[in-house]
């Protein structure tokens, strides 16, 4: 059996600081409080996996955090997409549990939207790109008296250091041209870039082959990576009822390859450029989809 596409758009790349439980979407900028004057020390070059040194004795009860390199890039909002290398090690023993740097990639998130554990919510709003934060997160802000499988232990306290590489919101200046010259068939799709879409499905054919195409070229930079950032809406072929929307939460990260023909839409694409995608019932398990894709970046 074909897998399914639908599970495409359930993105978010969140790993071992995904949250259990449900956050305010309107968390608070990076708390003041000093992660260094608790005794925690960190290394400062953010080209290397961060040395983390933790002082033992009885843990801090409140969040803590410092910018230990400032960065000098945009701001990191709530309802972003946050791109960020991270080494996180329990206060106890200072031993290592988790790490996107042992990856050999950084780690994408949707922030302030409970995602992530409430510490990252809490103390990474705010904060900008190029940043190296530190952050000390007391168990409730954590993952509790439960702990959570991986090597986090009930009632840790958790020690990250957390490098900001990006952040992905809709922006202002997001604009696009139509293409005008479009093949036939396809749903209509309107609204302007950094908007979310509307979709008629009314006269859409059904397709015997998936497909991806640009029906918006964006104004913006040329995106460059193989993981696109975008917002999307989908919606089965047949009804157009909108079944998932990013623009509900925040932006997702795809992989170029993740959709068939959306590899080669996205060959010189620039942000603002809006993507059609309609995914046969053949590749989807017998219900064809249509998605919409708004480029806001890559990596």
């Amino acid at each position: 059996m074909r897998r399914s596409l639908t599970a495409l758009l359930v993105l978010a790349l969140v790993s071992g600081c995904s949250s259990s439980g449900d956050a305010d979407d309107t968390a608070s900028p990076t708390t003041g409080a000093s992660a260094g004057d608790a005794g925690v020390t960190v290394s400062d070059d953010t080209t290397t996996a961060p040395e983390i040194t933790v002082p033992g004795g009885d843990p801090p009860t409140e969040l803590l955090s410092d910018v230990v390199v400032e960065g000098d890039g945009d701001t990191v909002a709530a309802g972003d997409l946050l791109l960020a290398d991270y080494t996180g090690v329990l206060w106890d023993d200072g031993e290592e549990f988790d790490s996107s740097w042992s990856r050999g990639t950084p780690n994408a998130f949707g922030i302030g939207l409970g995602a992530v554990i409430e510490g990252w919510d809490t103390g990474l709003v705010g904060a900008s790109v190029g940043d190296r934060v530190l952050l000390v997160i007391p168990p409730e802000l954590g993952y509790g008296e439960q702990g959570s499988p991986g090597g986090i232990p009930g009632g840790a306290t958790l020690v990250f250091a957390v490098d900001i590489r990006d952040t992905f919101g809709v922006t202002d200046d997001i604009g696009g041209s139509a293409v005008s010259d479009l093949p036939e068939g396809l749903p209509v799709v309107e609204g302007d870039p950094g908007e979310p879409p509307t979709i008629d499905v009314s006269s859409a054919a059904e397709p015997d082959t998936s497909t991806s195409v640009v029906v918006v070229e964006g104004d913006g930079e040329v995106v460059e990576g193989d993981t696109v950032v975008v917002h999307a809406v989908q919606a089965p072929l047949s009804t157009g009822e909108v079944a998932f929307s990013s623009w509900e939460s925040a932006p997702q990260s795809l992989p170029r390859d993740g959709l068939p023909g959306l590899s080669d839409a996205l060959d010189g694409a620039t942000v603002g450029t809006r993507v059609v995608s309609v995914v046969s019932a053949d590749d989807n398990e017998g219900e064809a989809l249509v998605l919409v894709l708004d480029v806001l970046g890559a990596f």
